[in-house]
């Protein structure tokens, strides 16, 4: 598939960025907290893929612009949209931001679910086990070209990619 397009992707554990740049032979540039900029290895890492920062405060109107620009660019951008690591019997709702920016732009979601990280890398653990990961690309969702921005559509795209990556 070629972008531009969002990736989409349930997030159990750091492997998880990984996974997706393994799997999907394009650039990404993910979506991250920005607080993990600050930490030495992972902000490292962030860096040199290009990844976004994000303010958990609200609506972050520079990630927004930069998530635009890429997407208009024609490249792929990168979200968990549970916008934290979680395990799956501890869900958290999802925000709303990869089928806002969808909309806006006129641009296919990509769902992708990832699972056996976290038995691979758990929360918490510093060094990786080996386990068995799987993952599965769902169908993309082509969101309607609209004239504006629909509360409705938005919250059904969100139903459709959380169900398909969980």
């Amino acid at each position: 598939m070629r972008g531009p397009y969002i990736i989409v992707a349930n997030h159990s554990s750091v492997f998880d960025g990984f996974i997706l740049l393994s799997s999907i032979k394009s650039k990404i540039t993910f979506l991250s907290a920005a607080y993990l900029f600050k930490k030495n290895v992972y902000g490292y890492i962030l860096r040199v893929v290009g990844a976004i920062p994000v303010q958990r405060n609200g609506s972050d109107i520079t990630a927004l612009k930069k998530s635009i620009k890429i997407l208009t660019q024609g490249g792929i951008l990168g979200i968990f949209p549970e916008g934290r690591i979680i395990n799956e019997e501890n869900h958290f709702s999802a925000k709303a931001g990869a089928a806002y920016l969808a909309v806006k732009k006129v641009v296919p979601i990509l769902p992708i679910s990832i699972k056996g990280t976290d038995k691979a890398l758990p929360i918490g653990k510093k060094w990786p086990k080996f386990n068995r990961i799987e993952v599965r690309i769902g169908t993309p969702i082509i969101p309607p070209d609209t004239s504006g921005m629909d509360k409705e559509i938005i919250n059904k795209i969100v139903d459709t990619y959380m169900k398909e990556i969980f």
